[in-house]
């Protein structure tokens, strides 16, 4: 976009030289305007005004590095002493640029400078050329300003992204930090304790109860083993007896002969046949 811009600028300047070329051609053949009845053809006439328009192109350089360095950065508008400011250089620029084009204009001429010719020089191209510079000067102005919000904006969605990928990076974070670890819900009373199932070690059949425990204490949950062993089986947790189902992460060692199974807190419990045959297929599946 900046660049079709900068284009349209250059393209405006190139027929805005053409046109006053042919111009004051027409009104040099029109009222025989001629100094001294030599005749200046269009070529040398657009030759002149490119010379001209190239003086107001060196002096746009410093000026432009003036009204970006001037203009703000971040989001906000321009305030009014900084548009008064600008304002000032672009007529500045426009005296500055039409007094260098009457001194070009005089030494063209091969005639001695005076203060009276160049005043008279001054006066003409101010009318020539001083609200086309003024305008050119306007336009850079606009052009720039354009530039700047362009790249604030651009920040500003870098900035956006940013701060959106660092909050999805934290909401991740923070569902990994609340996911739960799955538990056991202990009715005690009118309170309820969550037992994690990482810190049940077994768990006890006891008439129309179980009891689950853990290092510290044994829980009572009024619930069925077999429900329970529907629930737990993909947790890690084998049904090893009628009355015991263990959490393979306490098993110590395994004693078929006795049928008896030795946990890492040295508690020992029962081994059914039944219990056996599915404990020694999860072991096999599970080895290397």
């Amino acid at each position: 976009m900046n660049r079709i811009i900068s284009i349209g600028l250059i393209s405006f300047i190139v027929l805005l030289i053409f046109f006053d070329a042919a111009q004051q051609k027409y009104y040099l053949d029109t009222f025989d305007l001629y100094p001294n009845g030599v005749n200046i053809s269009l070529t040398a006439l657009i030759k002149n005004h490119f010379i001209r328009w190239s003086i107001w192109g060196l002096i746009s350089i410093p000026f432009g590095l003036l009204v970006w360095r001037k203009l703000p950065k971040d989001h906000s508008q321009p305030s009014i002493q900084c548009i008064l400011v600008i304002a000032g250089w672009i007529l500045s620029c426009a005296l500055v640029a039409i007094s260098l084009i009457s001194l070009q204009s005089i030494l063209a001429q091969n005639t001695s400078w005076t203060f009276d010719l160049f005043g008279s020089s001054f006066i003409f191209f101010t009318f020539q050329k001083g609200l086309t510079f003024l305008m050119t000067f306007l336009a850079l102005s606009l052009i720039l300003y354009n530039r700047s919000r362009e790249k604030t904006i651009e920040s500003q969605v870098v900035e956006i992204k940013n701060l959106i990928r660092k909050s999805t990076d934290l909401e991740k974070a923070l569902d990994e930090s609340n996911k739960e670890e799955p538990h056991l819900n202990i009715k005690t009373g009118y309170k309820v304790q969550p037992i994690p199932i990482s810190d049940i070690i077994w768990i006890q059949s006891d008439d129309y109860c179980v009891k689950i425990h853990t290092h510290s204490q044994a829980f009572t949950l009024r619930k069925s083993m077999k429900a329970l062993e529907e629930q737990l089986t993909p947790y890690g947790f084998i049904r090893i007896h009628r009355v015991a189902l263990l959490n393979l992460s306490f098993l110590h060692q395994i004693n078929f002969d006795s049928s008896k199974i030795k946990l890492t807190n040295t508690e020992e419990l029962p081994l059914s046949k039944a219990g056996a045959r599915v404990l020694k297929q999860k072991l096999e599946k599970a080895a290397l």
